[in-house]
């Protein structure tokens, strides 16, 4: 995370009047030097290409952490280097005498200063992101619009999906405008705002108590730090945990406005407080949508951005997710391992979907979305999603998995995550134990789905190596145990009947799938030759698996074909195979006459487990002739040819298509490494009958 530097300063003694929650605290910061002026970010990311709406007191635009140049200011638009859109309706900068003077230049430089010049300790985590801003403070003070969800459509428009919001009143009750996010972001996934929680060391207040947000508790920047005293916290007023993570908010180092329009200043100062917290978390934020966008294509919708972040963080006042803290403060660190990702909602390109359903929430509720084009699964009722892994050498096994709720006049759905192992144990989600690991059941001692749900919609499981470390593989599951029952059914949505979800894994790994065993000629009959006594082949297998495979060799014609029992063999390794095929001995008495033969092979492996299934491969050599005389005869029969029709030739290759099928149930079921003693297939079973 971006460090906050130590410094001198001085504390304003008279409380600034900060309209909706208790006073941020202000720290003036004398000029100190930092050399910490590289880029930091997940797999040196910056958020570059996201865009970030910040509601509040406004912006200095001519400041060096957003103006568009050294000596010019710029309009805002599409092609400015910081600020994309200016919503001026109330006000058009962060003006001198206005309520929360420099609040709103201080959380933009969080959320995006690239400084031109000045500190460079003011330089944002998500420098390379930019800026939506609404200006939401006039000379009448603190003025949101009473229909708060204009302000997410009007992200939405320009292509945000991180809002970030540093206020709210002084209630702690869910009230119309908890509601109003809720119900938006129930029909927009691809909205998520970043909400304080206030400074008042109590329960948390709205609109932070909105289910579908990011409360962020405010912090010290210490390796191993702790929650500021006067964060607020949960539980909320509904009985939830409240806080879903927590962020550094304590002499944070930011863009400090002048209060004129052309004095191009760099000045910068420190701010306590969770109006801190909140953008830090925003910018965090950011980075991990660069990362999904960049390795993923796609854009993270809200529930998956939420699961990132609750997976990345590390505890500060323990290791379980809790009301202070939520699942602690998030660490970039926590995803330089494996990781895995899902999002139902991962589409091409969600803007133009919301923009085709209309933006206002009274248009997105007429038109609803049943999921189509998006990744899914979306789940109704009884229905679930799975997938498996394998646990990874030596690390932890965490799930995360977050969805949206529906306002608080429905009942909160239930997801469940379940984690499976192969010995029969399960882990479910939140129960977790004082070691901050998951209880793990017996499957024979309780089914998952009847131990109790918490009313939190984003849950995790966390399983410590030592209990899984003779465990081969992990199944992941989310199960839809009760979902509302909507008017609008197989629609997403307050009225839909299907759930979508976004989950992230750490210390798992996807099962590797089964390759086939690959064959190589490296000798065998050329093409046109004519072979009267003894044709050899040999090829190379290459089982990269090693799971054990076996080879057969057939001769074909367009015929019919014969089973060589003898060249057939099994190996545990990678090996080269000599088949001699004697004509007298392996294909006498049949009428083997003819100029349309040909070797073909079949290595088929033994790899058949929960995950995969058995994978044969084959290679054929070119045509040649066998012609043989019997010395018995005095004379050598007339030559024919022999030709076949289309219709037993496409016989022949379906026939030969069925040989894998066989193969691969006879591996499967473990028949034909039983028949394999002392490593000689005996008399493999010829699949095939002459044809006359």
């Amino acid at each position: 995370m971006r460090a906050a530097f130590l410094m001198i300063f001085i504390i304003i003694s008279a409380p600034l009047s900060f309209t909706y929650f208790d006073e941020d605290v202000l720290v003036l910061k004398n000029n100190v030097r930092s050399n910490e002026n590289e880029t930091v970010g997940l797999h040196g990311l910056n958020g570059s290409g996201v865009i970030i709406t910040v509601a509040d007191t406004g912006i200095d635009l001519d400041h060096s952490c957003f103006r568009n140049s050294s000596n010019e200011i710029g309009e805002p638009g599409l092609q400015h280097r910081k600020i994309i859109y200016l919503n001026d309706t109330l006000d058009d900068w962060d003006n001198q005498g206005h309520q929360q003077f420099r609040h709103g230049t201080h959380i933009a430089g969080i959320l995006a200063c690239d400084q031109l010049d000045g500190d460079s300790s003011m330089r944002s985590l998500s420098n390379g992101a930019r800026l939506v801003v609404q200006d939401i403070v006039n000379t009448q003070g603190w003025v949101p619009p009473e229909d708060v969800t204009s302000l997410l459509a009007e992200s939405a428009r320009f292509g945000a999906v991180i809002n970030s919001w540093s206020w709210g009143d002084n209630s702690v009750e869910y009230t119309n405008r908890s509601k109003m996010i809720d119900e938006y972001t129930s029909e927009n996934p691809w909205s998520l705002v970043f909400v304080a929680p206030g400074n008042n060391g109590g329960m948390i207040l709205e609109p932070s108590n909105a289910y579908n947000v990011v409360s962020v508790a405010a912090s010290d920047s210490e390796e191993n730090g702790s929650v500021w005293q006067s964060s607020s916290h949960g539980p909320d007023i509904n009985g939830r945990r409240g806080n879903l993570i927590a962020s550094p908010g304590i002499n944070i180092v930011s863009a400090k406005a002048d209060g004129t329009k052309f004095g191009f200043n760099n000045e910068s100062y420190a701010m306590t407080g969770t109006s801190m917290s909140t953008p830090m978390a925003a910018s965090f934020a950011a980075i991990l949508q660069e990362f999904v966008e960049t390795e993923y294509s796609f854009t993270p919708s809200a529930p998956l951005l939420r699961a990132m972040l609750a997976s990345s963080a590390e505890g500060l006042t323990g290791n379980n997710p809790d009301a202070i803290q939520g699942y602690g403060r998030p660490d970039i660190s926590s995803f330089d391992g494996s990781i895995f990702i899902h999002d139902s909602y991962g589409v091409e390109n969600w803007s133009s979907l919301i923009t085709s359903r209309g933006e206002t929430l009274e248009q997105l509720k007429s038109n609803p979305w049943n999921g189509s084009g998006a990744a899914g699964p979306f789940l109704s009722e009884n229905e679930s999603w799975g997938k498996m892994f394998k646990p990874v050498e030596g690390e932890d096994v965490e799930v995360v998995m977050s969805y949206n709720a529906r306002s608080s006049d429905y009942q909160i759905d239930d997801l469940r995550l379940i984690v499976r192992t192969d010995d029969g144990r399960f882990a479910i989600d939140d129960q977790l134990g004082n070691s901050g690991f998951s209880q793990m059941y017996y499957q024979s001692w309780a089914s998952p789905l009847s131990l109790n749900s918490s009313n939190e919609t984003t849950v995790m499981v966390r399983i410590p190596y030592s209990s899984i470390k003779d465990v081969e593989w992990l199944e992941v599951e989310v199960v839809a145990n009760k979902i509302h029952n909507g008017t609008n059914q197989g629609m997403l949505g307050l009225e839909g009947t299907k759930l979508g979800f976004g989950l992230v894994a750490t210390g798992v790994e996807n099962l590797t799938q089964n390759l086939a065993p690959t064959i190589t000629m490296l000798d065998g009959p050329a093409g046109g030759e004519n072979y009267t006594e003894n044709i050899s082949v040999t090829v190379s297998i290459e089982d990269v698996e090693m799971d054990g495979y076996v080879v057969a060799f057939r001769m074909i014609n367009g015929n019919f074909s014969v089973d060589l029992g003898d060249c057939a063999v099994a190996y545990n390794y990678s090996n080269d195979i000599d088949c001699l095929i004697v004509v007298s001995k392996d294909l006498v008495p049949l009428a083997i006459n003819r100029h349309d033969w040909r070797i073909e092979i079949v290595a088929a492996d033994d790899n058949n487990s929960v995950w995969t299934s058995p994978k044969f491969s084959t290679l054929s050599t070119a045509n040649f002739t066998v012609w043989w005389t019997s010395p018995l005869l005095e004379e050598e029969p007339p030559r024919q040819e022999i030709t076949t029709d289309d219709t037993v030739e496409q016989n022949r290759v379906f026939l030969w298509g069925v040989i894998g099928v066989v193969l691969g149930a006879i591996v499967a079921a473990g028949v034909m490494f039983r028949r394999f003693e002392n490593r000689v297939l005996d008399g493999v079973p010829p699949p095939f009958v002459e044809e006359e």
